[in-house]
């Protein structure tokens, strides 16, 4: 009997999470308590905007520190 595609895919996710599990236990409980969290309605909207907010100032800090480094490195080389 030969199997479907989709039970073909689900076997290999099935395979993926078992070996994920199998090389880190203690990381994988924290994703799946994560994602167990976020999905029971941990993350309301207040929460999410400060996490938002202050990821977006990392990041646009983040950026401008590269914009700056990638204008001097463009000037040495020119």
């Amino acid at each position: 009997m030969a199997l479907s595609d989709m039970e073909r895919r689900t076997e290999d996710v099935v395979r993926s999470v078992r070996e994920e599990v199998n090389r880190a236990p203690i990381q994988s409980v924290a994703l799946a308590l994560t994602a167990g969290w976020v999905l029971g309605g941990g993350l309301t909207p207040r929460v999410l905007r400060l996490a938002l907010g202050t990821a977006g100032r990392a990041m646009t800090g983040a950026l401008l520190a590269a914009a700056v480094r990638g204008s001097f490195d463009q000037r040495r080389t020119i």
